[in-house]
């Protein structure tokens, strides 16, 4: 690391650097997007503003960006989520990380139940491409985190391409039994769900049943499995969620 003038550089070999700006409060829209809990395929980001509700008991994100020669910028806001009723004093850290896992530089941006924001504004001397992960710092004793968005501007950032190919349904993954009821057919708490491209879920317990959508835009499907039968909300990175108290139904998982 070289210190000049009271401000760092961070090289990932001699093609990237980044110099990163200072924290301030902004309130922001917030567009809906998917995200990725695996650092080996994590999401492309688009244009503009790119949303995720980070949670300590589901795990880090990871964003991935493409860039060319020139200037760009990181621009990240979070806003920690309450317990019951109260704001919490939440801190987000945002690990850059070179295309080959290398960390960058770590920064932190801390909510105190309202929008927090910084800004990593850099030069790009070369192509390449990089990610970021997102995760809550300490330790998770209760459940913490809270909602953000993340978007990377400016001319050197390269948007070609990744809005290309068919996706699946943000729905699809890997998920755990949070809520589950006392007769004997139940599902078991603690259960490993997997939900299917084809409209199916299965259960390790041997269950098995179907989703489909309801609300496409509100990511609100509907979610049958034997005598069971929900309506629940996708909050990506969480898991789906009653539609009235939000209360986690099956939280998402690795």
């Amino acid at each position: 690391m070289s210190h000049k003038r009271g401000r760092s550089v961070w090289k990932v070999g001699t093609f990237l650097s980044l110099i990163f700006g200072a924290a301030f409060a902004v309130a922001l829209p917030i567009p809906s997007s998917a995200q990725s809990l695996n650092p080996k395929a994590p999401t492309p980001m688009v244009a503009g503003e790119n949303r995720g509700t980070l949670d300590c008991m589901v795990g880090p994100q990871y964003w991935s960006f493409k860039y060319k020669k020139g200037q760009g910028k990181i621009t990240v806001a979070f806003t920690s989520m309450g317990l019951f009723g109260n704001p919490q004093t939440t801190t987000m850290e945002v690990i850059l990380h070179a295309s080959n896992g290398k960390v960058v530089q770590s920064r932190s941006v801390t909510s105190k139940g309202t929008v927090a924001q910084i800004e990593m504004p850099g030069s790009f001397p070369g192509p390449g491409s990089a990610y970021i992960e997102l995760r809550t710092n300490g330790t998770c004793l209760v459940r913490a985190g809270g909602d953000y968005t993340i978007a990377v501007s400016g001319g050197a950032i390269d948007f070609g391409g990744t809005a290309a190919g068919p996706r699946s349904d943000p729905i699809v993954g890997a998920y755990s039994v949070m809520i589950c009821g006392s007769a004997s057919d139940s599902l078991q708490c603690g259960a490993s769900l997997s939900f299917e491209a084809n409209g199916t879920v299965r259960a390790s317990d041997g269950h098995s049943g179907t989703w489909k959508p309801f609300d496409p835009n509100a990511m609100i499907y509907s979610v049958a499995m034997g005598r069971e039968r929900w309506s629940l909300k996708l909050v990506p990175g969480r898991g789906l969620c009653n539609t009235t108290d939000r209360a986690i139904v099956f939280q998402a998982v690795r």
